[in-house]
């Protein structure tokens, strides 16, 4: 699978550096007419996409690789593709028996990223992801539960019978109250159900807001804020996860 990855802001390899797992929407999917480089403006042209990179620029104060330098790995998929193979219009659903082979892939991505640079801090993995990837996101950290150290998960559904596995998960998930495309239940079924288990997970909920809330999340706005995703997000840490045994 095709992905795209940035590189922290002035890396320097004997450092340590938090990798954030970045899952597209539906729109975002590579085209099979498509040039390697129509496919790759489709998802990388993306504002909600360049704001975790080093080039974007905005707001020269409002960066993310400039307040938290990160690796951040875009994974993209096939055109009628899905993270999870469900309608986004269902809402919330029962977990197959195994991954989709992409969602799968983009864990495995993650893996060899660790091996390939040893920088990266395996306690400080984050996943999240819009609509598809919010979708993608929820599943993951359903099926991998000790593996991400936190999960944002936007506009997306999850499986909520697997919710006693993440009471201890550090979550934000975030949705619009007016979103036609992925209905709201899909994120309150989850939130719900992870309260119930005894977990604390946290939840925004935009009044009158459709599908399309992530310009707002992922923000020169929000990066500047104490309050914000972004800050949430880099405070996270899994010290049970530790770095991967790689073949030499």
């Amino acid at each position: 699978m095709t992905y795209y990855l940035y590189m922290p802001k002035n890396y320097d390899p004997r450092q340590k550096y938090p990798l954030v797992l970045l899952l597209h929407g539906g729109g975002e999917r590579s085209k099979p007419k498509n040039s390697a480089d129509q496919n790759k403006a489709l998802l990388m042209n993306e504002q909600y996409v360049q704001i975790w990179g080093p080039g974007y620029h905005a707001q020269s104060a409002a960066s993310v690789q400039a307040r938290w330098p990160c690796f951040v790995v875009v994974p993209q998929i096939p055109d009628t593709r899905r993270w999870v193979d469900v309608p986004p219009q269902q809402g919330s659903y029962v977990l197959a028996p195994k991954p989709d082979a992409l969602l799968q892939a983009a864990k495995d991505i993650v893996d060899a990223l660790q091996c390939i640079y040893p920088a990266i801090d395996a306690t400080r993995l984050y996943i999240t992801g819009i609509s598809m990837g919010g979708y993608g996101t929820w599943e993951a950290i359903e099926r991998w539960p000790d593996y991400f150290a936190a999960a944002a998960p936007l506009a997306g559904a999850g499986d909520p019978s697997k919710a006693p596995a993440l009471i201890h998960k550090p979550i934000w998930a975030f949705h619009g109250s007016a979103d036609t495309t992925v209905p709201p239940s899909g994120s309150r079924d989850m939130i719900a159900a992870i309260r119930a288990a005894g977990g604390q997970p946290r939840y925004t909920e935009y009044s009158g807001m459709g599908h399309v809330i992530w310009n707002t999340i992922y923000s020169p706005q929000a990066i500047m804020s104490s309050d914000s995703l972004f800050s949430w997000l880099f405070s996270q840490r899994n010290p049970g996860n530790s770095p991967r045994i790689c073949n030499t």
